[in-house]
């Protein structure tokens, strides 16, 4: 019998690396204007979670600017305070076009080509504010709470 972790794995739509990542942030809602520098916490083909030292409004729509000059676009999926002194935000982004944007070789094998870009994938902001469920981690990889 499979347990559930296993379960959750064989659902995941790619596989998540923890990486430092430097790039720029920079919005695209004229509304909400800033561009920052920032760094990547964890990451995948469909997106990333990065440190930052601002709150951003799930649904923002953002740009990329990757060391590799590469420069994607994202949707913020989640923001949540990284402990309690407000000084630092944990940020989910959801690219528009998933693929290795990132340009790790040797990439995941779930990953496809570097580079290669999938179908873009539809993303809503995440309904449970101040929620984020990779933000802690066990040495087994990421921890869930609530799962065993």
């Amino acid at each position: 019998m499979e347990t559930a972790e296993k379960n959750y794995e064989a659902e995941r739509r790619s596989t998540r690396i923890r990486a430092q990542i430097p790039l720029q942030l920079r919005s695209l809602d004229p509304a909400a204007e800033f561009s920052e520098p920032c760094h990547t916490l964890i990451l995948n083909a469909q997106g990333c979670g990065v440190r930052l030292g601002r709150v951003v409004e799930p649904g923002l729509e953002v740009e990329l600017g990757l060391p590799t000059g590469l420069t994607v676009k994202a949707l913020v999926a989640n923001c949540v305070p990284l402990g309690h002194d407000g000084k630092y935000w944990l940020v989910g982004l959801a690219l528009e076009e998933p693929g290795n944007v990132w340009g790790l070789s040797p990439a995941p094998a779930d990953w496809g080509e570097p580079n290669a870009v999938a179908h873009a994938v539809s993303v809503s902001p995440s309904a449970k504010k101040d929620q984020w469920p990779f933000s802690q981690f066990s040495s087994r990889g990421e921890f869930h709470p609530g799962r065993r």
